[in-house]
Formats: structure tokens, sequence, C-alpha cells
């Protein structure tokens, strides 16, 4: 959904632009009270909530101070909570009505899906159902003005940017492998292996050898193309001595014995634009989309009675 692209944007929004001290920090007064929307109070648990979600952007590790990095992630949190509370409210007082039989659907998918299922409320699953599509009514709205980036717009983004597209260092290579675990000692592995190395050695399709030999059959022992450091580092260390059509000997890694045979080796570069065109639209566009939604919801809140409510001085005579 379009809401989970407001990470980044919490991000430079707390960076940038620091909201009043309503949370603490360093050498700051602690002002106790809450966010309201509408009258109503953001909930403590959604805020929780949204701290996680924003959080695991990786962007925040740029504030390198503990306690700041948290005031600013709160400061992101409760915006974010915020907007969320705005946007059921909206959605729960729109007069449309969602299709019946869309809420049955999607309620007996939850309900498949998560254990115990069967025992859940129907009326209450039914509400938080119709809630849930409510909302995502209300952002697909939000962001249907957005356009698709033009065949020029995604070439020109492409020759300004290219020296950041590159392609990793591929390999294509094929294996057989006898494991080493509780079914399987290192000396029947080894065995096995070597079983296998002796009729590659008589001039036996690898192809075959591995269908017949390897604890991982089907396709001929191929594994596809990889890029440069997917596999194992002793895997990878015995098919760089290769050259294409080259196979190795028998050698060990964490997993057992095995043998690979390098079916190609691909240098990293520059990517060309087929490459990475797909790429560039699908991220141009989930950017306008992106702004077009939090243009959307600078309008819901500038007609929105948002608010710090501070809590009553307990300490008061």
């Amino acid at each position: 959904m379009p809401y989970s692209a407001q990470r980044g944007a919490h991000f430079r929004a707390a960076i940038d632009e620091p909201e009043p001290e309503v949370s603490g920090g360093a050498g700051r007064p602690v002002l106790h009270g809450s966010w309201s929307v509408n009258g109503q109070i953001v909930p403590e648990e959604l805020i929780r909530r949204e701290s996680a979600r924003i959080g695991r952007d990786r962007q925040w590790l740029a504030i390198t101070d503990e306690q700041e990095r948290a005031r600013r992630l709160r400061i992101a949190a409760e915006r974010s909570a915020a907007d969320q509370l705005l946007l059921s409210q909206i959605a729960a007082a729109d007069p449309r009505p969602v299709d019946p039989a869309t809420v049955d659907a999607e309620a007996q998918r939850l309900r498949s899906q998560r254990a115990g299922g069967s025992s859940l409320d129907p009326a209450m699953l039914r509400r938080f159902v119709e809630q849930e599509l409510r909302v995502q009514r209300i952002t697909a709205e939000m962001v249907a003005s957005a356009s698709k980036p033009t065949s020029e717009q995604v070439e020109s983004f492409y020759r300004e940017n290219c020296s950041q597209f590159q392609k990793p260092e591929m390999f294509h290579a094929a294996h057989i492998v006898k494991h080493v675990n509780g079914e399987q000692s290192e000396a029947e592995a080894e065995a096995g292996i070597r079983a296998a190395l002796a009729e590659l050695e008589r001039g036996e399709p690898f192809a075959e050898v591995a269908d017949r030999h390897s604890d991982c059959k089907g396709q001929g022992g191929d594994l596809g193309q990889f890029p440069a450091g997917h596999m194992v580092q002793e895997f990878e260390d015995a098919i760089r001595a290769l050259k294409p059509g080259q196979r190795t000997g028998v050698f060990k890694s964490p997993f057992g014995f095995h043998i690979a045979e390098l079916r190609d080796a691909i240098p990293a570069g520059p990517a060309s634009f087929d490459d990475v065109r797909t790429e560039i639209e699908r991220v141009m566009y989930f950017a306008n989309r992106h702004e077009a939604y939090m243009r959307a919801m600078d309008q819901l809140r500038s007609r929105a009675d948002i608010r710090w409510v501070s809590a009553p001085d307990s300490t008061a005579a």
C-alpha cells in the first residue's frame, strides 16, 4: 500500500523539520500528553507499531546519537500514527457502501490464514475487514492522479544516473553434492561423491551423473545463474579457478562434499538501459504515487483538528 512509502518521508521530515519538543531528548524537558485528531486521542499502541515499522529504515542509522535518534523516531511515529487515525476516521465516515461479497471473501481468507481463525467473532471480523477495505479505497483514490513515467523520462533518468546502474559479476554453474548430516556420515558422503567423480572421469555426462548421485537431484545439477557472493565461500572459490566448461575435483563446504562445473562467467559491468528499464519505470511510478499520496495527506491534515493535548499536572496542589 502507498502508506508504507511514508517511512522515507517521515525520516526526512524528522531530520529536516524538527517538531516542537513534546517527546523529550538530551537536555530537553519532557512534555506529557498525547496527540489528538478531531478530538480522538492517538493510541499509544498505534504509535509503538508505527515506530517499529518506520524504524526498520536503515536511514535512521545516520543519526549516531541514540537519544536523538529515538527522539526523532518518536516524532515520526507520532506523525504517522496521527495520519493513520485521520485516514481511519475519513474512511469510517465515507457513506459509500463496501461490497458485502468482497468483505466475506476477505474475512474468509483471514480466517483460513490464522491459526484458530474459526474462533474469531464473525461480526467483529467483518467490521475490521470492512474498515480496512474502506481505508484501502481512500488511499487508492489519493494516488489515482499519479501518472506512469514516460519513455523519455525513464531514458533521461538512466542517462543522468547511468554510473549507478551496475551489473554484478555472475556465474552459471552445476554441481553434485553429497550432504553430511544426521542421515549420512562424512565417510558415506565422501564415498558417494568419489563414486560420482569416477563416472565423470570415465566421460559420462555431468547432468546424468548428477541426477544419479547428487543429494539435490533434478535439472542435472544445474544451479542457473547467480551473483558473486550468493554461494558459500568454498563453492565460489572453487568455481573461480575454472574456465567455462571445466569442472572441479572433490571439495568440501559446510554442507558436505561437492563437484562443480562452470558453465559461464559474466564479469561485472555497467547495466544497459534494457537491463534496468523495468526497474526504473517501477521506481519512478512508485515515487509519483508517493508524492500524490503525500500531497493528498497534506490537504487532509489542513482540514483536520490535530493538536497536542497536555496531560494534567499531577504535581499540582
